[in-house]
């Protein structure tokens, strides 16, 4: 998928699950789980030449919500060239030296992968950890915070590329095989994305309308949120008509 569609729905996604969780976060960590949210959900194109996540812009998006978005891209070349020369270079290496002709340094590769996003997040931690501990600082809430949601943000971008017709190989380098769907984002004319964005819009807003009326006990929303947010991902993934089998490559 396009960036701008990576970052609306991923945002979207994470939103669902941090709206419960701001009486307890707090302003501060919750802006803090946005930007790692929004950095993962762009975070797996590191492994590509001209990704979103190189560039200090998002295109295709306007007014106040493009503003802010902006203003946090400004940072995304940092987290990219980290990602790209200092995680996902020294980690192919590794898994070269292992698996030998079987392991593919590619597009969709590593990065699209559940190790990958893993690994890709514990080590970018380790990295802002020792940043945090020369400069003097307290990486207490801060850093788990923002580990949480990159990793989310990392696997709503795999949930997204799942729905392509490229697809994910989701336990790479071990296994090779794709879940793919149907969505072409290159297609101006495919409205299940736009769609399923609206929806997710939708429902942060029914969740914040919850809290705030008290129509769902605060013990009881964050399990609500999370079951309508698997809900709307089930049907997602029905409409881009996910197959899993093949081991379709990609460029």
């Amino acid at each position: 998928m396009r960036g701008v569609e990576h970052v609306r729905i991923s945002l979207f996604s994470a939103g669902v699950l941090l709206v419960p969780q701001v009486p307890t976060l707090g302003i501060e960590l919750t802006l803090v789980s946005l930007l790692g949210a929004f950095i993962g959900a762009l975070a797996p194109d590191a492994d590509a030449e001209d990704a979103a996540i190189f560039h200090s812009r998002i295109h295709g998006v306007s007014g106040v919500r493009g503003l802010i978005i902006n203003t946090a891209a400004i940072v995304l070349p940092i987290f990219g060239y980290t990602i790209r020369y200092l995680i996902y270079y020294p980690l192919s290496l590794v898994f070269l030296a292992i698996f030998g002709k079987r392991y593919r340094h590619q597009h969709r590769g590593l990065l699209h992968s559940i190790t990958g996003i893993c690994l890709t997040t514990g080590i970018l931690l380790a990295y802002i950890w020792a940043l945090f501990a020369y400069v003097g600082w307290e990486p207490l809430p801060v850093l788990p915070a923002f580990g949480i949601a990159f990793f989310c943000g990392c696997f709503f971008h795999l949930m997204e590329d799942t729905c392509t017709p490229s697809g994910v190989a989701w336990l790479y380098p071990f296994s090779r095989v794709r879940a793919c769907g149907t969505i072409r984002t290159s297609s101006n004319f495919d409205i299940r994305p736009g769609a399923f964005t609206v929806l997710l819009a939708l429902t942060v807003a029914a969740t914040i309308a919850a809290g705030l009326l008290d129509l769902v006990r605060p013990e009881h929303l964050t399990l609500t949120a999370a079951a309508g947010l698997m809900l709307l991902w089930l049907l997602f993934l029905a409409a881009a008509r996910v197959r899993y089998g093949g081991e379709r490559e990609t460029a």
